[in-house]
């Protein structure tokens, strides 16, 4: 009789967690900015964060562990990785992203239950404008994310000539000043739900770009796009509708599009055959989590939707982890 296969693997995958909730619960401490200024003892650690010294030391032991900290005689001190992108105030911060997902985190264990109803446990909504703080989280997360992704995004992107640029869902406003600063000439109008645009105005006016940055209150599942505009992008929006609201959003912006006009979808995105890569199929997963009507589309399922409001498919780049994203250009018809 052939041996049953090793279940160790299933060990990793069940335990895998353990690693991400000893990070984010780090991240909310201020654990590593504590430890920027050197090396400090568990205890000492427990005293500027006001925490259990017991609880605290095992923290320290696990993140050391996993590499993040380091131990010596003189105490516990931050590795490269952490010192680069865990210290609040340092340029690299991610601490609201990491934030972002610990909010998120709780929603995965009812997995089972989202599969079965096929609707999010928690409302949308409550990162969209409802929750401030989470609202906030969410927002200066996807701001963080996207100065390294979208440095990368807007590498590929060309709005030479350009003039109008439509950021449809354009959350925190990064990419508009990304793009705004890359191009001369160009202006930008972020256009998101008016609980979100509250923090992109305060982000935009971080980055420069207040005076070629708007920021305008838009539902794009209820408004049409308030202007005309020679460029548009659509970034890291589609992922949280089915192929309707898709649809819907890109018949929308298709209509504000002059003739000509350039439209770039960038997304994290799933093979044609719907069969991976591993990153977009669980990046799918998290937005089933996230959002009622989550979904990853492939590059040949928008070709089709984007044909059918008038535009044609000129070119697209697949960006390589750790970014993961797809970049289609399309041009509207003349």
């Amino acid at each position: 009789m052939k041996a049953p296969p090793d279940p160790a693997p299933l060990i990793e995958i069940a335990t895998a967690y353990w690693g991400s909730a000893a990070l984010i619960a780090a991240v909310r401490l201020d654990l590593f900015t504590a430890l920027a200024d050197g090396p400090m003892s568990a205890a000492a650690v427990a005293d500027a964060l006001e925490s259990d010294p017991a609880a605290t030391d095992a923290l320290l032991t696990a993140l050391s562990a996993m590499d993040l900290i380091e131990k010596s005689p003189a105490g516990y001190a931050n590795r490269p990785l952490a010192d680069a992108w865990l210290v609040d105030g340092r340029p690299g911060f991610l601490g609201p992203a990491l934030r972002y997902n610990g909010d998120n985190y709780p929603l995965w264990g009812d997995l089972d239950a989202v599969v079965r109803a096929g609707r999010a446990h928690a409302a949308p909504d409550a990162y969209l404008g409802d929750d401030e703080a989470r609202t906030r989280n969410f927002v200066y997360g996807m701001h963080h994310r996207a100065l390294g992704v979208g440095r990368a995004v807007a590498s590929v992107i060309d709005l030479a000539g350009r003039e109008r640029l439509a950021d449809v869902g354009g959350g925190p406003g990064t990419y508009s000043a990304l793009l705004t600063q890359r191009f001369d000439g160009l202006k930008a109008e972020v256009l998101d739900l008016p609980g979100v645009v509250r923090f992109s105005r305060q982000i935009v006016a971080s980055m420069g770009a207040g005076e070629r940055v708007a920021c305008t209150g838009f539902d794009y599942y209820a408004d049409d796009l308030p202007g005309s505009y020679d460029c548009a992008l659509i970034s890291g929006v589609l992922h949280r509708e089915q192929p309707d609201g898709v649809k819907q959003i890109l018949t929308r912006t298709a209509a504000a599009l002059e003739p000509g006009g350039a439209l770039y979808i960038s997304d994290v995105m799933l093979d044609d055959d719907r069969a991976g890569p591993v990153f977009g199929a669980m990046f799918a997963l998290n937005m089933r989590v996230m959002a009622h009507d989550g979904r990853c589309h492939t590059v040949a399922e928008q070709r089709a939707w984007l044909d059918a409001v008038g535009c044609d498919v000129v070119g697209t780049t697949r960006l390589p982890a750790p970014i993961n994203y797809t970049v289609i250009r399309a041009e509207k018809r003349r």
